[in-house]
């Protein structure tokens, strides 16, 4: 019986043991696999951060070499960064980077990596060998052509700060996060007052890129003087965009827009009265007086900011404005008066309105995506009380319409939708220059 009893208790024993070392194995292996599971999550972020950095990175440099490497040595520094030592008790192998310029105008950045992590209690039963956990992580960017458009306005002079951070953001918040350089970006520079010019051409060549150097000098050298002549500004742009082949064009066709104000220049050519002679400018709707009030001040079309005269007998104003721009609105937001059109500020007022919401409505039905960024208090207010403006004529509206975000009152879904972007002082021009820049370059994972 006595014998009996200990084989009795042997076997429990073994059977006790045996469950033991069971359950030993399944809460390892849950341990396991949860530490698994958590490694792969900060694996896969750190590579995340590693491509997106990577694409961003395509900026830096003059040729496809340039840019590589540097795509891949940011990887690299984010890929580290971003995986803290010995996360749960793992250790991290080295990033693989790769980065395909496509002839499609396409860069793909791949990111692969792994971690090696040790087991826990099946280790120490001796069942199982260290496990590698692996993970990718991908970003595509497309090469740009983009042109840039400035409101240089007499308003931009004060306060005193308010054209060096607008040049401040407008470089280190835009253009820097372009690829400049042959086989880069197109950007190019406009912009505009009393009238518009172009700074600097964007490359109509299938060399593409950028002069960096170039577009940052002219940014640097702007000054602040006259008028809003935002028509001319979007559609000297426009023309600019469409220099370019159709062949040798980006997928992504862009016009960056920035003004602190709403339009009041007509570009045209003007009949005088009665001696039916012409000239042709920018008339200025003056911002002061009755309805009735006749403009009179005419800009050069051809200098920025060049008064061109005083002309009182302007009587009417034409159908079509420079380049065929309708000076009638082409979504009925306002309505000009008289048979012809009188030469009226309001009428003038109205039709530099009409005549910019005409130039990025046409923008966006060629598949321009324009994205815009408005500058302080005017937006909000009317600047203009003599034609009994609503609120929906605020200068921020029609920054609005330009780009034709959802919340628009004119969205189009058929049209590129947009950015707008309020700065409310000139210190948060940064932060809008960094989204639109951020819109243009879409990193995709």
């Amino acid at each position: 019986m006595h014998t009996l009893r200990l084989r009795s208790r042997g076997a429990v024993m073994i059977t006790f043991l045996l469950v033991l070392i069971a359950l030993i194995g399944i809460v390892g292996l849950a341990i396991d696999t949860g530490r698994a599971y958590g490694i792969r999550a900060k694996l896969a972020t750190a590579l995340d951060a590693a491509s997106l950095a990577a694409g961003r990175a395509l900026a830096v440099g003059v040729t496809d070499a340039d840019r590589e490497a540097a795509a891949i040595s940011a990887g690299t520094r984010y890929y580290a960064a971003n995986y803290p030592a010995n996360y749960l008790g793992s250790t991290l192998n080295p990033v693989s980077l790769t980065v395909v310029h496509d002839a499609q105008g396409f860069w793909t950045v791949t990111a692969s990596g792994s971690a090696q992590m040790s087991l826990t209690f099946l280790n120490v039963l001796g069942l199982g060998s260290p496990v590698v956990v692996n993970a990718s992580a991908s970003a595509i960017r497309r090469d740009v052509d983009v042109v840039l458009v400035m409101d240089t306005s007499g308003s931009l002079a004060s306060p005193s700060s308010t054209l060096p951070n607008l040049k401040s953001a407008a470089i280190n918040n835009f253009v820097n996060h372009f690829a400049s350089g042959a086989g880069g970006d197109r950007v190019g520079l406009v912009t505009f007052a009393s009238g518009a010019v172009i700074n600097v051409p964007i490359d109509k060549t299938a060399t593409r890129g950028f002069n960096l150097a170039a577009v940052t000098s002219a940014i640097n050298g702007l000054s602040a003087a006259g008028s809003t002549a935002q028509a001319e500004g979007l559609r000297v742009a426009l023309g600019d965009l469409n220099g370019v082949p159709a062949s040798l064009r980006s997928s992504l066709r862009v016009i960056a827009f920035f003004s602190d104000g709403a339009p009041n220049d007509v570009s045209a050519t003007f009949t005088r009265t009665p001696s039916n002679a012409t000239v042709t400018g920018d008339l200025y709707s003056e911002t002061t007086g009755p309805a009735t009030g006749r403009t009179t001040h005419l800009y050069s079309n051809t200098a920025i900011n060049t008064l061109a005269g005083t002309y009182n007998d302007i009587v009417t104003l034409p159908t079509l404005g420079i380049g065929n721009i309708p000076l009638a609105s082409y979504n009925g937001k306002r309505t000009l008066t008289g048979s012809p059109v009188t030469n009226t500020q309001c009428n003038v007022n109205m039709a530099a309105r009409n005549m910019a919401e005409n130039v990025a409505n046409t923008a966006r039905s060629q598949g321009v995506l324009l994205l815009t960024v408005g500058l302080g208090a005017a937006l909000t207010s009317l600047e203009v009380t003599y034609c009994g403006y609503g609120t929906s004529e605020y200068g921020q509206n029609i920054l609005t319409r330009f780009a034709n975000p959802t919340n628009s009152d004119t969205y189009n879904s058929a049209q590129p939708t947009g950015i707008y972007c309020y700065a409310a002082d000139s210190t948060q021009l940064s932060l809008c220059f960094e989204r639109i820049a951020d819109a243009v370059l879409r990193l995709t994972q």
